[in-house]
Protein backbone atom coordinates (compact mmCIF):
# COMPACT_ATOMS: atom_id res chain seq x y z
CA UNK A 1 0.00 0.00 0.00
CA UNK A 2 2.79 2.40 0.83
CA UNK A 3 4.80 4.33 -1.76
CA UNK A 4 8.52 4.82 -2.12
CA UNK A 5 9.06 2.23 -4.86
CA UNK A 6 8.42 1.81 -8.59
CA UNK A 7 4.92 0.36 -8.23
CA UNK A 8 3.06 3.66 -7.80
CA UNK A 9 1.52 3.47 -11.29
CA UNK A 10 0.30 -0.07 -10.60
CA UNK A 11 -1.31 1.01 -7.32
CA UNK A 12 -3.04 3.91 -9.06
CA UNK A 13 -4.32 1.60 -11.79
CA UNK A 14 -5.76 -0.76 -9.17
CA UNK A 15 -7.37 2.04 -7.17
CA UNK A 16 -8.85 3.75 -10.21
CA UNK A 17 -9.73 0.56 -12.07
CA UNK A 18 -7.80 1.47 -15.20
CA UNK A 19 -7.24 -1.16 -17.86
CA UNK A 20 -7.71 -4.86 -17.15
CA UNK A 21 -6.03 -4.93 -13.77
CA UNK A 22 -9.25 -5.59 -11.79
CA UNK A 23 -10.62 -8.05 -14.32
CA UNK A 24 -7.50 -10.11 -15.07
CA UNK A 25 -5.84 -12.60 -12.77
CA UNK A 26 -2.69 -12.65 -10.71
CA UNK A 27 -0.59 -13.43 -13.78
CA UNK A 28 -1.50 -10.07 -15.32
CA UNK A 29 -0.67 -8.33 -12.03
CA UNK A 30 2.71 -10.08 -12.05
CA UNK A 31 3.27 -8.77 -15.57
CA UNK A 32 2.44 -5.23 -14.45
CA UNK A 33 4.88 -5.46 -11.56
CA UNK A 34 7.66 -6.85 -13.75
CA UNK A 35 7.02 -4.21 -16.40
CA UNK A 36 7.15 -1.47 -13.75
CA UNK A 37 10.51 -2.76 -12.54
CA UNK A 38 11.92 -2.84 -16.07
CA UNK A 39 10.60 0.62 -16.93
CA UNK A 40 12.26 1.99 -13.80
CA UNK A 41 15.65 0.94 -15.20
CA UNK A 42 15.49 3.38 -18.11
CA UNK A 43 15.74 6.63 -16.06
CA UNK A 44 18.75 5.09 -14.32
CA UNK A 45 20.28 4.24 -17.69
CA UNK A 46 19.68 7.77 -18.88
CA UNK A 47 21.42 9.14 -15.80
CA UNK A 48 24.38 6.81 -16.37
CA UNK A 49 24.54 7.90 -20.00
CA UNK A 50 24.79 11.55 -18.91
CA UNK A 51 27.58 10.64 -16.49
CA UNK A 52 29.32 8.83 -19.33
CA UNK A 53 29.21 11.90 -21.57
CA UNK A 54 30.61 14.10 -18.80
CA UNK A 55 33.42 11.65 -18.07
CA UNK A 56 34.22 11.42 -21.78
CA UNK A 57 34.64 15.19 -21.92
CA UNK A 58 36.73 15.17 -18.74
CA UNK A 59 38.98 12.42 -20.08
CA UNK A 60 39.92 14.64 -23.02
CA UNK A 61 40.55 17.91 -21.19
CA UNK A 62 41.28 17.06 -17.54
CA UNK A 63 43.53 14.10 -16.84
CA UNK A 64 43.00 13.80 -13.07
CA UNK A 65 42.57 11.01 -10.57
CA UNK A 66 38.98 12.15 -10.05
CA UNK A 67 38.21 11.33 -13.67
CA UNK A 68 39.70 7.87 -13.26
CA UNK A 69 37.71 7.24 -10.08
CA UNK A 70 34.54 8.42 -11.83
CA UNK A 71 35.10 5.98 -14.70
CA UNK A 72 35.69 3.11 -12.29
CA UNK A 73 32.55 3.94 -10.28
CA UNK A 74 30.51 4.12 -13.47
CA UNK A 75 31.81 0.74 -14.61
CA UNK A 76 30.87 -0.79 -11.25
CA UNK A 77 27.38 0.76 -11.45
CA UNK A 78 26.90 -0.64 -14.94
CA UNK A 79 28.00 -4.08 -13.79
CA UNK A 80 25.58 -3.96 -10.84
CA UNK A 81 22.76 -2.86 -13.15
CA UNK A 82 23.53 -5.67 -15.57
CA UNK A 83 23.40 -8.18 -12.71
CA UNK A 84 19.99 -6.77 -11.77
CA UNK A 85 18.45 -6.78 -15.25
CA UNK A 86 19.75 -10.15 -16.44
CA UNK A 87 17.78 -12.33 -13.95
CA UNK A 88 14.59 -10.34 -14.62
CA UNK A 89 14.93 -10.99 -18.33
CA UNK A 90 15.51 -14.70 -17.73
CA UNK A 91 12.47 -14.97 -15.44
CA UNK A 92 10.24 -13.27 -18.00
CA UNK A 93 11.57 -15.64 -20.67
CA UNK A 94 10.67 -18.61 -18.47
CA UNK A 95 7.16 -17.30 -17.79
CA UNK A 96 6.70 -16.63 -21.48
CA UNK A 97 8.13 -19.93 -22.72
CA UNK A 98 7.00 -22.57 -20.23
CA UNK A 99 3.44 -23.81 -20.32
CA UNK A 100 1.75 -23.22 -16.99
CA UNK A 101 -1.89 -22.98 -15.96
CA UNK A 102 -0.93 -19.98 -13.83
CA UNK A 103 -0.12 -17.84 -16.89
CA UNK A 104 -2.75 -17.37 -19.57
CA UNK A 105 -2.00 -17.09 -23.29
CA UNK A 106 -3.21 -13.50 -23.29
CA UNK A 107 -0.80 -12.56 -20.52
CA UNK A 108 2.07 -14.20 -22.45
CA UNK A 109 1.51 -11.63 -25.17
CA UNK A 110 2.10 -8.85 -22.63
CA UNK A 111 5.09 -10.71 -21.22
CA UNK A 112 6.63 -10.69 -24.67
CA UNK A 113 6.51 -6.89 -24.62
CA UNK A 114 8.13 -6.80 -21.18
CA UNK A 115 10.80 -9.20 -22.43
CA UNK A 116 11.58 -6.86 -25.34
CA UNK A 117 11.97 -3.98 -22.90
CA UNK A 118 14.35 -6.04 -20.75
CA UNK A 119 16.42 -6.95 -23.80
CA UNK A 120 16.54 -3.29 -24.80
CA UNK A 121 17.72 -2.30 -21.32
CA UNK A 122 20.45 -4.94 -21.41
CA UNK A 123 21.59 -3.74 -24.83
CA UNK A 124 21.87 -0.19 -23.50
CA UNK A 125 23.89 -1.46 -20.53
CA UNK A 126 26.25 -3.38 -22.82
CA UNK A 127 26.65 -0.35 -25.08
CA UNK A 128 27.48 1.85 -22.08
CA UNK A 129 29.99 -0.72 -20.84
CA UNK A 130 31.72 -0.70 -24.22
CA UNK A 131 31.71 3.08 -24.18
CA UNK A 132 33.21 3.09 -20.68
CA UNK A 133 36.05 0.90 -21.96
CA UNK A 134 36.64 3.39 -24.77
CA UNK A 135 36.59 6.30 -22.30
CA UNK A 136 39.14 4.48 -20.14
CA UNK A 137 41.39 4.02 -23.18
CA UNK A 138 41.00 7.71 -24.06
CA UNK A 139 41.92 8.65 -20.49
CA UNK A 140 45.03 6.45 -20.51
CA UNK A 141 46.01 7.77 -23.94
CA UNK A 142 45.65 11.38 -22.78
CA UNK A 143 47.66 10.60 -19.66
CA UNK A 144 50.43 8.98 -21.73
CA UNK A 145 50.45 11.94 -24.09
CA UNK A 146 50.77 14.34 -21.17
CA UNK A 147 53.60 12.25 -19.72
CA UNK A 148 55.34 12.21 -23.10
CA UNK A 149 55.08 15.99 -23.31
CA UNK A 150 56.68 16.35 -19.88
CA UNK A 151 59.43 13.89 -20.77
CA UNK A 152 60.07 15.76 -24.03
CA UNK A 153 60.59 19.04 -22.17
CA UNK A 154 62.86 17.41 -19.61
CA UNK A 155 64.86 15.69 -22.35
CA UNK A 156 65.34 18.94 -24.25
CA UNK A 157 66.47 20.73 -21.09
CA UNK A 158 68.89 17.92 -20.23
CA UNK A 159 70.23 17.96 -23.79
CA UNK A 160 70.83 21.70 -23.60
CA UNK A 161 72.85 21.33 -20.42
CA UNK A 162 75.08 18.50 -21.68
CA UNK A 163 77.49 20.72 -23.70
CA UNK A 164 77.31 23.45 -21.04
CA UNK A 165 78.31 20.92 -18.39
CA UNK A 166 81.12 19.73 -20.65
CA UNK A 167 82.50 23.25 -21.04
CA UNK A 168 82.17 23.95 -17.32
CA UNK A 169 83.91 20.69 -16.43
CA UNK A 170 86.86 21.52 -18.68
CA UNK A 171 87.38 24.92 -17.10
CA UNK A 172 86.81 23.47 -13.68
CA UNK A 173 89.96 21.37 -13.90
CA UNK A 174 92.75 22.76 -11.72
CA UNK A 175 95.64 22.36 -14.14
CA UNK A 176 98.49 24.79 -13.75
CA UNK A 177 99.06 25.42 -17.45
CA UNK A 178 95.67 26.45 -18.80
CA UNK A 179 96.15 29.78 -20.62
CA UNK A 180 92.49 30.74 -20.30
CA UNK A 181 92.72 30.66 -16.51
CA UNK A 182 95.14 33.58 -16.50
CA UNK A 183 93.35 35.53 -19.21
CA UNK A 184 91.50 38.65 -18.07
CA UNK A 185 88.41 37.94 -20.18
CA UNK A 186 88.45 34.18 -19.81
CA UNK A 187 85.42 34.05 -17.51
CA UNK A 188 83.32 36.26 -19.76
CA UNK A 189 84.33 34.32 -22.86
CA UNK A 190 83.47 31.00 -21.22
CA UNK A 191 80.00 32.28 -20.33
CA UNK A 192 79.61 33.69 -23.83
CA UNK A 193 80.60 30.36 -25.35
CA UNK A 194 78.02 28.62 -23.19
CA UNK A 195 75.35 31.11 -24.24
CA UNK A 196 76.18 30.68 -27.93
CA UNK A 197 76.12 26.88 -27.69
CA UNK A 198 72.79 26.96 -25.84
CA UNK A 199 71.28 29.35 -28.40
CA UNK A 200 72.44 27.18 -31.31
CA UNK A 201 70.97 24.05 -29.72
CA UNK A 202 67.66 25.79 -28.99
CA UNK A 203 67.43 26.99 -32.58
CA UNK A 204 68.24 23.49 -33.85
CA UNK A 205 65.63 21.86 -31.61
CA UNK A 206 62.95 24.35 -32.67
CA UNK A 207 63.83 23.91 -36.33
CA UNK A 208 63.39 20.16 -36.02
CA UNK A 209 60.05 20.66 -34.26
CA UNK A 210 61.11 18.74 -31.18
CA UNK A 211 59.99 21.52 -28.85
Amino acid sequence: RDGGDVFGAVRDAIRQGRGRVREAGADYLAYLLLDAVIDAYFPVLESLDERMEQLEDDALVAVTEGTLRGIQRLRRDLLALRRAIWPVREEIAILQRDESPLVTAETRVFLRDAYDHAVQALEIVEALRETSTTVMEVYLSAQNQRLNSVMKVLTVIATLFIPLTFIASIYGMNFAFMPELQWRYGYACALGLMAVVAAVMVAYVRRKGWW
